[in-house]
């Protein structure tokens, strides 16, 4: 009895390595199959049938060395299925609209018989709150607050598959698409939505950079025949320039003009602001009778400008140009000694100085 108790002993242990010997290759040959899913052709897909919804994260402009800023969105183009969460990281002053009519950022309005400049309440006040469900049609983010920048804003895709665009109604050209695709259709994974990300603002900022440090080097810093010229913004590639004045630091005579001159490629408009400057005089908030409806922001003189283009600063006198477009440019006759600081407030660390000898 004994040793047919240890004959069957033996082949219960046989049969027994037999088995975790089958489901370890089992289990070898399921773990290939995920790797050559995972690793196939280099791509991660993402189908709604098989898994959570996911979230993707789109990078609403972004920043680099030199101070060189992009106005875009990363990436631009955007595939999800219906029920993923679309969240923008927002690094700057941008909204996200979506719908079809283009908003201005400024409007006049008859305010008392007179026609005044507002802040266009259709781009400055959200109409869905972040969080929700986006089923289509017109909605705005609205703009952040100063404590809100660098912050968030997401909405669910609740929609039928298509193409959605949107835009930042502050900085022309800047727009996104987002396209709602079938539950069937494979997509980029978040990690490599991420990765295209990065590597589309990368193709635009490090460009701007080496523009940045090219255009600073031959910058003048001495006036010529009575005037000289400086940039403001500098660097242009596409949607990216470096929010700086090119030369920052500039020496002229007394009774000479200075020429600030925003490049024509530009994305980005500009301020030319002595300081100490006041941000309190950018926007002046009226608030509406009704309860609850929105207030009417008033472009202060900070925005609208204090110094016609082609004034005489003497020492001392405060000076504020106009909103600087692309292409266009605003000029200051100097007349007295001293260092004539400024900045463009819409820009932090934007900055230079006059020295008039």
């Amino acid at each position: 009895m004994w040793i047919v108790r240890t004959i069957l002993t033996y082949e219960e242990e046989k049969i027994m390595q037999y088995r975790l010997l089958k489901l370890g290759l089992i289990g070898v040959l399921a773990l290939a199959v995920f790797a050559a899913g995972i690793m196939g052709n280099g791509r991660s897909r993402a189908f709604a049938q098989d898994m959570a919804h996911n979230t993707y994260m789109v990078h609403a402009g972004g920043f680099g060395e030199a101070n060189v800023e992009i106005l875009a969105f990363a990436p631009a183009y955007l595939q999800v299925h219906r029920g993923d969460t679309v969240m923008w990281h927002v690094t700057s002053f941008h909204n996200m609209r979506f719908g079809e009519q283009e908003e201005p950022f400024i409007i006049v309005e008859d305010m008392n018989g007179t026609p005044t400049p507002i802040g266009n309440p259709n781009v400055f006040f959200p109409t869905q709150p972040s969080g929700t469900a986006y089923t289509g049609g017109d909605a705005n983010s609205g703009l952040p607050s100063e404590d809100a920048l660098k912050g968030f804003y997401s909405l669910v895709m609740d929609v039928e598959p298509g193409l959605y665009s949107y835009r930042c109604d502050v900085h022309p050209g800047m727009a996104g698409i987002i396209e709602v695709v079938a539950d069937d259709v494979a997509i980029p994974s978040p990690s490599e939505v991420d990765a295209m990300a990065a590597k589309e603002l990368d193709d635009q900022i490090n460009p701007a950079i080496l523009a940045y440090f090219a255009s600073s080097a031959t910058a003048p810093t001495q006036s010529a025949d009575g005037s000289i010229t400086i940039l403001a913004g500098i660097g242009g590639t596409g949607r990216a320039s470096s929010l700086s004045f090119a030369s920052p630091l500039v020496f002229i005579k007394a009774g000479e003009t200075v020429t600030w001159q925003v490049p024509a490629d530009s994305p980005t408009p500009h301020f030319v602001n002595s300081i100490p400057f006041d941000p309190a005089a950018v926007p002046d908030i009226i608030p509406q009778e009704n309860a609850g409806g929105p207030p009417t922001l008033l472009a202060g003189p900070g925005f609208l400008g204090t110094t016609p283009d082609g004034a005489t600063i003497s020492a001392g006198a405060a000076f504020n140009s106009i909103f600087l477009a692309p292409g266009q440019s605003f000029s200051l006759v100097f007349a007295d000694p001293g260092v004539y600081p400024y900045i463009c407030h819409v820009h932090p660390g934007m900055g230079g100085a006059v020295i008039v000898q």
